[in-house]
């Protein structure tokens, strides 16, 4: 028996048989293939429909809720571009922190998409390929799981769209649709889990080893958390598999340990040497740190586990009750809870649908954090991942996601209860006490399903360029590779607006600090706030005090020194905020550097006589 497959020997679920086809048909791979691409298709539509109102201007639009993350990613996408068509060093960027420069491994620089991406960032922009990207990839998870149920599992194909649609779609990869490309771009996994659990019965596994050790290293450059989460519930699924059947485990492991070992030794072989460098770089290369630290927030509060998103069906209020937007890791209303319960007792003694659902219960409660917490506030109550808070790698990982596992155990549970009963009679009992089996079915579904439904994401249109940037007459004054110091400074929460200014001029120059993970502090624990500078700090205190600011010979010399360090040949101010505080600004910085002159829609202060 595989370890993917239901326990045929509870279930005695009849063979699925396949109608003989004839030569032409063989020959037709789309013939073939054809309800799985109206299947796929289908699931591209509802990606689609997800970024409605971004579709309608992709090049000029953003999800609503996608605060700075969105410009992170299009951030990305155009700076990995710039690297592949410079034959530049990926892993490593000084674009942003000009003088120190970005652990691109370090970050969630999603290089595996940005490549096959490059012909559309390069024609269409990154924007375009922001929502190409999501699209996609909520489309390609979906079919990824179908495939999964379907030709593995070999349950019903209505009971493996279900389920794929359900794990693709569900509340919390919807929420981190707003902006995080590594969070939605999950399509490898399934094939991972595909390939991994069948070395425990591979006929070829080295071929299947290679398959598996090249999956590790697309993903690695899509998105390590969701790889190591994928490994976690992998490990854990075969305990606790193997633990629902000791017996016959004894016998199974003799056979499944030679395939088992070739495959693991083979992935290991073609992974290793192709992820050393590129993890090196990321644990001990230029601006790597230790951990997450303190941004390791994101936990799930207890009772949003059975409230519905801000983005589903049932939530009409727009109340959010979460982190962020991006955050809305549980949110499953309380019939699906009660739906799987109900599975679960139902069918407990199939050895999947046990092991899936304790998966699924024990990645939840992980989820939940070191402390119980009810609507932001804590009770003091202890729980399970207080165990493993300070476990090197557990602790770069935001555990509110744990439920992704949740959500997989979920659509799997679905399926394999759709499938059982899309499998038997119509009808339950004899006479007048016949019970229409399919139609309860149907309305249990409906009841638990139909609330979670996503609505397209809201979004809104992107905030003004500087005509100073879009023109190009930038150039007259910032020499390549040189830094523009933009006014208001660059700030991860009030002011990340100059990486969009960087991607309208082509990442010709450099900004200092900007919005990425980098170390902070003698621990070098993470922070996405990189320390700020002498010149920074002198402009953040004219606009907290709204006050100009004479700095002091000592800081005076500081600033000097820092602005010929990063090679910054002009500051330049744009903006609301910049306008309000322009006469402190001027009193402020005139003194240093000259009067300000007013350049197309900017204020600039040239500093080349300075700095060169």
């Amino acid at each position: 028996m595989s370890v993917v497959s239901a326990d045929t020997s509870v279930t005695n679920e009849p063979e699925i048989e396949h109608a003989p086809v004839d030569d032409a048909e063989r020959s037709s791979w789309l013939r073939r293939h054809r309800a799985d691409l109206l299947i796929l298709a289908a699931f591209v539509i509802v990606g689609g429909y997800l970024y409605a109102h971004v579709w309608v201007d992709p090049g000029g639009r953003r999800p609503l809720h996608s605060y700075s993350d969105y410009f992170q990613f299009e951030w990305f996408l155009t700076a990995d571009t710039r690297a592949f068509l410079g034959l530049h060093n990926p892993f490593f960027n000084d674009l942003q922190n000009a003088g120190v420069g970005v652990n691109m491994m370090a970050n969630t620089s999603v290089l595996g998409l940005a490549l096959p991406l490059l012909p559309i960032t390069l024609l269409f922009g990154a924007g375009t390929s922001f929502v190409v990207a999501a699209t996609l990839g909520f489309a390609m998870t979906a079919f990824g799981w179908y495939l999964l149920l379907h030709r593995d599992l070999r349950l019903h194909r209505a009971a493996a769209v279900l389920g794929g649609a359900f794990i693709a779609f569900a509340p919390p990869l919807v929420a981190h649709g707003n902006a995080h490309l590594n969070m939605v771009s999950l399509w490898l996994v399934p094939w991972i889990v595909r390939f991994a659990l069948k070395l425990f019965r591979s006929e070829r596994p080295v071929r299947d080893g290679v398959w598996l050790g090249a999956l590790i290293v697309y993903q690695v450059f899509i998105g390590e958390e969701v790889l190591l989460m994928a490994a976690l519930a992998l490990a854990l699924f075969v305990i606790v598999y193997g633990i629902g059947n000791r017996a016959r485990m004894r016998d199974e492991v003799r056979e499944m340990r030679r395939p088992f070992l070739i495959g693991i030794g083979t992935a290991l072989a073609v992974s290793l040497p192709l992820l050393a460098f590129p993890l090196y770089w990321q644990f001990f290369g230029t601006q790597s740190y230790k951990n997450i630290g303190d941004l390791n927030y994101v936990t799930n509060d207890l009772n949003t586990f059975t409230e519905f998103s801000t983005k589903s069906l049932g939530n009409q209020t727009g109340v959010l009750t979460s982190t962020n937007y991006s955050e809305e890791n549980t949110y499953f209303g309380w019939a699906l809870p009660i739906l799987a319960v109900a599975i679960f007792l139902w069918l407990w003694r199939d050895r999947l649908v046990r092991t899936v659902a304790i998966l699924g219960g024990l990645f939840a409660v992980l989820s939940i954090g070191p402390e119980v917490v009810v609507h932001h506030k804590g009770t003091g109550i202890p729980a399970p991942w207080r165990l493993f808070v300070n476990v090197p790698l557990l602790d770069s990982m935001n555990v509110g996601r744990f439920t992704f596992v949740t959500v997989a155990a979920l659509g799997v549970l679905l399926a394999v209860a759709t499938d059982r009963v899309l499998k038997s009679a119509r009808f339950a009992g004899e006479g007048e006490r016949k019970v229409p089996v399919r139609l309860i079915w149907i309305g249990a579904l409906a009841a638990a399903l139909v609330p979670l439904m996503p609505q397209p994401l809201p979004a809104t249109g992107l905030p003004a360029i500087p005509r100073f940037i879009t023109s190009g007459n930038y150039r007259e004054y910032v020499a390549e590779n040189h830094t523009m110091f933009p006014v208001p400074p660059m700030d991860a929460v009030n002011n990340v607006l100059p990486l969009s200014w960087q991607v309208a001029g082509g990442m010709d120059f450099r900004i200092p600090e900007g919005y990425f993970m980098g170390p902070v502090g003698n621990d070098r624990e993470a922070s996405n706030q990189p320390p700020k500078g002498p010149t920074a700090t002198l402009l953040l205190k004219v606009f907290s005090t709204g006050k100009a600011v004479t700095p002091t010979a000592t800081e005076k010399a500081a600033i000097e020194a820092e602005l010929k360090r990063i090679k910054a040949d002009a500051f330049v101010a744009y903006g609301k905020q910049a306008t309000t505080r322009l006469p402190e600004l001027q009193a402020t910085l005139d003194p240093l550097f000259g009067p300000a002159r007013q350049v197309d829609d900017v204020w600039l202060w040239d500093v080349r006589a300075l700095t060169n």
